[in-house]
């Protein structure tokens, strides 16, 4: 009876893998049809496979900038919310008991609440005046805040699951508070800081209205950039493939990368969620 629960488990989770991976599959296919077998009437499966696609997205577009300029947001902003969220989640996670603790940490969290269209025209027009439109910078800010209140929430949970003797044994030897987080705390939460990394790179990655609004040149990102393939005469289907391709494919490395700490650290979220 086992061996059938466990043979009906796998068989579901392989559909499940199937049905959730087949749009990457046949991104992927796309980006290597001729574009005649892009728009062939019925889906083909068996083509020869063409690298035009990628050599017209990398050489007749600007999307290579494009790309660059998403990856370093992301990176940026990924980098500061996690260098401000980590001290920020502890101090919440071992000094919660202040008063007001509650309201600011739930304060943190109002700032995922605002509707970006009500925030869109205030950045611009502020940004504008700053004579940071079309700014990298720009956009690396505003990622960053948004990410760092993603960080402070997810990060408090890994932080509480760190055992307080170890912190206390460690300050007891002399380590000053901040060599405490440094040396101990912070390693140990090592698994909650790779699952808080892939999301918040996702969310910078993701981001299209503000990179929208407050980009028209330099600055563009990714997202924006993927729009571009849209012509009058319609989408460039086998371009826009294989620059989404190039899009996904870093996150997707980065996320096998860190596949080991990303399991555990889904695996104490549950065990504190349950």
């Amino acid at each position: 009876m086992n061996r059938v629960a466990t043979t009906v488990r796998w068989l579901a989770m392989v559909a499940a893998t199937a049905f959730f991976a087949f749009p990457l599959f046949w991104m992927l296919l796309t980006a290597f049809k001729a574009r005649v077998d892009v728009f062939a009437p019925t889906p083909v499966f068996l083509f020869r496979p063409t690298l035009d696609n990628y050599w017209l997205a990398l050489t007749a577009t600007p999307f290579p900038r494009h790309l660059l300029n998403s990856f370093a947001a992301a990176i940026a902003s990924t980098g500061i919310a996690l260098a401000l969220g980590a001290p920020c989640a502890h101090g919440f996670a071992r000094h919660a008991a202040f008063r007001g603790a509650p309201s600011l940490l739930f304060w943190v969290l109002s700032l995922r609440m605002l509707p970006p269209v009500a925030l869109a025209v205030p950045f611009y027009l502020g940004f504008a005046r700053l004579g940071m439109h079309d700014s990298l910078a720009a956009i690396m800010l505003l990622h960053a805040v948004a990410n760092t209140a993603l960080a402070v929430w997810l990060l408090k949970g890994f932080f509480e699951e760190v055992p307080r003797e170890l912190e206390e044994s460690a300050a007891l030897e002399g380590l000053r508070p901040w060599r405490v987080f440094l040396n101990i705390s912070l390693p140990l939460a090592a698994p909650g800081l790779a699952a808080t990394a892939v999301l918040c790179l996702v969310t910078s990655l993701n981001e299209f209205l503000f990179a929208l609004v407050l980009t028209a040149d330099r600055a563009v990102t990714a997202p924006v950039g993927l729009s571009n393939f849209q012509k009058y005469f319609g989408l460039e289907w086998g371009q826009f493939a294989a620059a989404a391709s190039l899009f996904v494919a870093p996150l997707l490395i980065f996320t096998w990368a860190v596949q080991p700490h990303l399991i555990r650290g889904f695996a104490v979220g549950q065990r504190k969620a349950a």
